[in-house]
């Protein structure tokens, strides 16, 4: 007889190949993917206060702080819900989460310098968002910032409007190749996270795609192209520095293996902590300490995941760095100084300040405000500022970064969208009016019916809306019309 899950559209058997390897390493797994739904996680935006209602959750992640995650008792339609769309949560898999849950404990440990402040962390392999977002959101009180990248141009900018939703301040999105970072930025950054294109084995119960794909060949192609990305971006790490590396896969070959390759071959100290969440399945090592950490599905309540973090030793780096800085000084020879970065002038200064508050920011804020290249005003942080002075410089290919303000005409700030989604938004400056679910979906689709909004719930003018206080946009009332701004791209188009 078959399953529930087998009997869904487009049903594809798990390889007989993964069957018989894991029914004899892991037993219950096999019976796990195919018998059990997955669940759903979801993520909160401490800088967007949010509470779901509690019927629609079950639990929260164990390996999560307090009131950052929940599980929902099912799997709503997210698209359906404005405050979603606000950057009010993320949908991430639990199991990823664990990467915040290793940096919060580098950190009790004393692992990172100056106790986390001014932290630099690279998220490599980084769309569409996920784990970019989380360690947005935990180092912001430290005062660090994120750099993301992702390679695949398209993926790329996803990953930039899911860092614009969120409302980040500390973040800047790059699109380049592994190799880059290590050539151009030797001893950069005190974290990087490796989240490494895997053969996929931890999605198989709920991409059939991914089974279909799925050979014993592909894990051996994987593992070589993980190996070849840490190996690109190991010297961006400094000396002390940690790399997390993490795979959605179940294979010893792409995770301990690798693990300890990255160890010994690079330059590395593999770290380990007590007091694990329950059901979290130290990784094989029959020479001692456990090289990371499996999720199993049917041991938590998370898709597959592994984990590891390992502390780079100052004896390769000083070689590894003395490479990169040839490459380096010579890209310098070559003439990439200009950071493209013009300052404001007093009173343009005056107006852009005007429209920034730092009330509901877990830090500073908006330190530096700059003209890009492409003629719209940005705002970073100091250490933001400078990490993107670098990248500009580095001649990387930078896609958004700090907050997009808006453009200055005739002296006055016409504010992008991304200053709408921005928590630290001075909602003093303009005219906020709270949109019912009704209204806020015919804003989201871009829609321009003055039956659905009526005009006269705005001001005239400009306007920020909003959700339940989470800030979706602006509108602009003209009389007994008014131009919906949500940008064209980000529309919903079924509700």
């Amino acid at each position: 007889m078959r399953t529930a899950r087998e009997s869904k559209n487009g049903y594809v058997p798990l390889p007989a190949a993964f069957v018989e390897r894991v029914g004899r390493e892991v037993p219950g797994l096999v019976e796990a993917l195919d018998g059990t739904e997955p669940p759903v996680s979801v993520r909160f935006n401490p800088a967007k206060p949010y509470t779901m209602p509690a019927d629609d959750t079950d639990g929260q992640v164990a390996w999560a702080e307090v009131g950052e995650t929940a599980y929902l008792a099912r799997r709503p339609v997210f698209t359906t819900d404005p405050a979603f769309h606000g950057g009010a949560y993320y949908v991430q898999e639990a199991g990823s989460m664990f990467v915040g849950w290793l940096l919060r404990r580098c950190r009790d440990a004393g692992l990172l310098e100056a106790d986390g402040k001014g932290l630099r962390v690279l998220d490599l392999c980084a769309a569409p968002g996920g784990k970019t977002t989380h360690l947005a959101a935990i180092v912001a009180p430290w005062g660090g910032i994120v750099i993301a990248n992702e390679v695949i141009r398209p993926r790329a900018k996803t990953l930039a409007e899911n860092v614009q939703k969120w409302g980040t301040d500390h973040v800047a999105v790059v699109s380049n190749d592994p190799a880059e970072f290590g050539e151009r930025l030797p001893d950069f950054f005190d974290l990087v996270v490796i989240d490494a294109p895997c053969s996929g084995e931890g999605m198989f119960r709920k991409d059939f795609g991914a089974r279909a794909e799925w050979s014993p060949e592909n894990v051996l192609l994987c593992a070589a192209r993980q190996r070849r990305i840490v190996s690109d971006a190991w010297a961006t790490l400094r000396p002390g520095g940690i790399l997390i590396y993490s795979t959605c896969t179940f294979n010893t070959v792409e995770n301990e293996e690798n693990v300890r390759w990255v160890a010994e071959r690079l330059g590395g100290e593999v770290l380990t902590f007590d007091h694990l969440p329950e059901g979290i399945v130290p990784g094989k090592n029959a020479d001692g300490p456990a090289l990371g950490w499996h999720f199993y599905p049917h041991r938590v309540r998370s898709e597959g995941f592994f984990a590891a973090a390992i502390r780079k030793t100052a004896a390769f780096s000083s070689l590894a760095a003395s490479s990169a800085s040839k490459t380096t000084n010579s890209g310098k020879k070559r003439g990439a100084t200009n950071s493209g970065l013009t300052p404001l002038s007093a009173n343009e200064l005056r107006e852009v300040r005007r429209w920034v508050s730092t009330e509901a920011l877990p830090a500073a804020g908006l330190e530096h405000f700059v003209t890009g290249g492409d003629g719209s005003v940005y705002g970073f942080s100091t250490a933001l500022h400078e990490a993107v002075t670098t990248l500009l410089s580095g001649r990387f290919a930078l896609l958004y970064s700090g907050v997009q303000l808006g453009e200055l005409i005739r002296g006055s700030l016409k504010p992008a969208h991304a200053l709408a989604l921005y928590p630290g938004l001075n909602r003093q400056a303009i005219p906020v009016t709270e949109l019912s679910e009704t209204e806020a979906l015919e804003y989201l689709r871009k829609g321009s019916s003055t039956t659905l909004l009526p005009p006269d719930r705005l001001a005239e003018g400009l306007n920020l809306v909003t959700f339940q206080q989470i800030p979706l946009g602006w509108v602009k009332r003209i009389g007994r019309r008014y131009n919906n701004l949500y940008p064209p791209a980000w529309r919903i188009l079924h509700y």
